[in-house]
């Protein structure tokens, strides 16, 4: 994590550079340009409020917790982690431009696509929190955590990112998987029904998946006002695995990132 760090603070003014222009550019040619950004996080939380709510009208979980904020709180990270990963894997082929260029780091574009996602997600989290106030949830300070998760979660992204991002441009229906598999984690993952429907050997399954430690994370954090240091077995699962597709990812990576331009 120190080498991620030193390595964009080294490269600061070219990654803010792109940074800038990743996020310009998704909104380019509409009206309100960037400000659709910050709009889209805002109305898919009111839709999920208006749909639980007011539609189907889901009450409150066997905890007492209401279930618009429990699942709220579950979103919060999966959007994060699958908006920024389903970017990151055609990150190469997007910017083709500077990966053929011989002297160019590519190993900043993969964190300018997560950076881009990052901000989107960060005032999703501002909305969100100020509904959770309204729910009697108000802001304290182990909401400090989730620094530590949404590094986590940036981490492992990374790992997964390296190696669907260098697939990708070898194999073009990398992002088609991705995609598949992103839009099946939203209902294979406990985020909008709960853990506790399933219980033995399918129960322990679901954890296996360390996205799940992310939004289980988020949960304790915003609702159960539970810190990360009192599920240490969990945390130790979760960093072994992320170390792991880490390793996976960047050997890919540097592998096969000499023949990118030829392929290009």
């Amino acid at each position: 994590m120190r080498t991620i760090i030193n390595f964009i603070h080294e490269y600061r003014h070219i990654y803010t550079k792109l940074l800038k222009n990743d996020f310009k550019s998704r909104y380019t040619g509409s009206y309100l340009g960037i400000i659709w950004g910050f709009i889209q996080p805002i109305i898919t939380v009111l839709m999920y409020w208006f749909v639980f709510t007011v539609g189907l009208r889901s009450g409150e979980r066997p905890d007492g917790t209401p279930y618009i904020i429990w699942m709220i709180a579950g979103l919060l990270p999966w959007f994060y982690f699958s908006e920024a990963l389903g970017a990151v894997t055609n990150t190469f082929l997007e910017y083709s431009y500077l990966v053929k260029k011989i002297n160019f780091r590519i190993g900043l574009l993969p964190f300018v696509k997560i950076g881009s996602s990052m901000i989107i997600h960060f005032v999703f989290l501002i909305f969100s929190t100020v509904i959770f106030n309204f729910y009697s949830y108000p802001a304290d300070w182990i909401y400090l955590q989730l620094i530590y998760y949404l590094g986590a979660a940036t981490f492992l992204l990374m790992g997964i990112g390296f190696l669907t991002s260098s697939l990708a441009v070898y194999l073009r229906d990398t992002s088609q998987v991705v995609a598949i598999i992103i839009q099946i984690g939203f209902w294979a993952i406990p985020i909008v029904w709960g853990p506790e429907a399933l219980g033995g050997k399918w129960g322990l399954l679901f954890q296996a998946n360390p996205v799940y430690f992310l939004i289980e994370g988020y949960r304790d954090t915003l609702l159960q006002g539970i810190w990360f240091w009192e599920k240490p077995a969990y945390s130790l699962y979760f960093w072994i695995v992320t170390w792991i597709i880490w390793l996976v990812g960047v050997k890919v990576f540097r592998r096969l990132k000499p023949y990118f331009a030829d392929v290009l």
